[in-house]
């Protein structure tokens, strides 16, 4: 199993060292964005990465299969299956914050055993995988055992508005209980919980290219990814989500929310 995390990761930050040079070019540039059907942004410099991936991954894995955020799905009844965010952060990336990244991750059988945040702009890259470790920049991460109180805990999520009206008097109640709340680090806030940065991540109306590459990680270092009910996360999830490294923050946002 190790050898086997340990090749598909090797893969996954062989890729991510494409999409960052990519991203690194384009930024600040002239690229060219369009709206999407449901309303969000899309770059081509997205579906160029996209479309890379695929690629190089039906040259190395053709067997395996995908799920992308621009161009679909192919060949999901296979054993293995790689979700890919080519550009997590689109409107940070459009406007110029240097918070945006790339996240890619392989489930086996529908689990995800490896995982690589990169934000090129910054040079911070995360990866690991189950039973091999999590790493920040080549150094492995130590497990973080945290006791905090919600009263002495950061919060983050993306916006505060990707909340429902009824969701959002629940969750403006936690952020005023905790120490302070912070907003738009998109994938970045996933890194600083897994650095003891930050304590809770709280978040709504998400995909599955958007959270399934920070399940292993955080796993790996003894912390928690659930949904809003505390079930596992999968492909199919309804995209609220809750991330601690504290098992006793889990249980009382769980249920503070229920």
């Amino acid at each position: 199993m190790t050898h086997e995390v340990n090749e598909l990761l090797h893969f996954a930050n062989s890729f991510a060292n494409k999409s960052k040079k990519i991203l690194k070019t384009k930024y600040l540039n002239n690229f060219n964005v369009k709206k999407k059907l449901d309303g969000s942004f899309v770059t081509d410099v997205d579906q160029e990465i996209e479309s890379l991936f695929k690629k190089k991954l039906s040259r190395k894995f053709p067997n395996h299969g995908v799920i992308g955020e621009e161009y679909g799905s192919e060949n999901l009844k296979s054993e293995y299956i790689w979700v890919i965010d080519p550009l997590d952060g689109t409107h940070s990336f459009i406007s110029g914050k240097p918070l945006f990244g790339t996240l890619i991750s392989c489930l086996k059988n529908n689990k995800p055993i490896i995982g690589v945040i990169d934000i090129p702009i910054l040079n911070h890259r995360w990866y690991g995988g189950k039973n091999v470790g999590v790493y920040f920049n080549k150094k492995r991460c130590s497990k973080i055992k945290s006791k905090k109180m919600i009263k002495d805990s950061i919060i983050s999520s993306t916006s505060p508005f990707m909340f429902n009206k009824n969701d959002q008097k629940k969750i403006v109640k936690i952020y005023n209980d905790s120490r302070f709340p912070i907003f738009g680090a998109d994938c970045y806030a996933y890194g600083l919980l897994l650095l003891g940065k930050i304590d809770l991540i709280i978040e709504a109306n998400l995909k599955p290219w958007d959270y399934m590459a920070q399940i292993p990680l955080i796993r790996e270092l003894g912390g928690n990814i659930t949904d809003w009910e505390g079930k596992d996360l999968n492909v199919k999830s309804k995209g609220k989500i809750i991330a601690s490294m504290s098992m006793n923050h889990h249980k009382k946002i769980i249920n503070f929310l229920k």
